[in-house]
């Protein structure tokens, strides 16, 4: 049996909310400490919950272009040039009742 004697990369998940309405500080120490270690690295936000959706369907059917993440652009606004800077991918379920509208907001502000 052949071994490999090289260990694999590390790979770091960092958490930047918890929940819908979680701190919009939150993110900007745990990207900077992805950065400062330099490997591969995943940021979270979870922001979606059975009452969360709920409220997400409610905004949508009151304004066709609402529906996702009321916070998304508090929430990425301080980390978005960093993380793409230093190539760590946000993993997200920011888009709830409206992900389509939550990938134009984010693009928008990638731009």
């Amino acid at each position: 049996m052949q071994t490999d004697k090289t260990a694999p990369a590390a790979m770091l998940i960092g958490c930047a909310a918890g929940f819908s309405g979680d701190r919009v500080d939150a993110a900007a120490p745990v990207v900077q400490a992805l950065v400062a270690l330099q490997q591969p690295a995943f940021l979270i936000f979870e922001t979606l919950a059975e009452r969360t959706l709920a409220l997400a369907q409610l905004a949508r059917r009151d304004d066709p272009e609402a529906g996702y993440e009321p916070l998304l652009l508090e929430l990425l606004r301080p980390v978005l040039a960093d993380c793409l800077a230093h190539r760590i991918r946000i993993v997200s379920n920011f888009g709830a009742a409206n992900p389509q509208g939550a990938a134009r907001a984010i693009a928008a502000l990638a731009r």
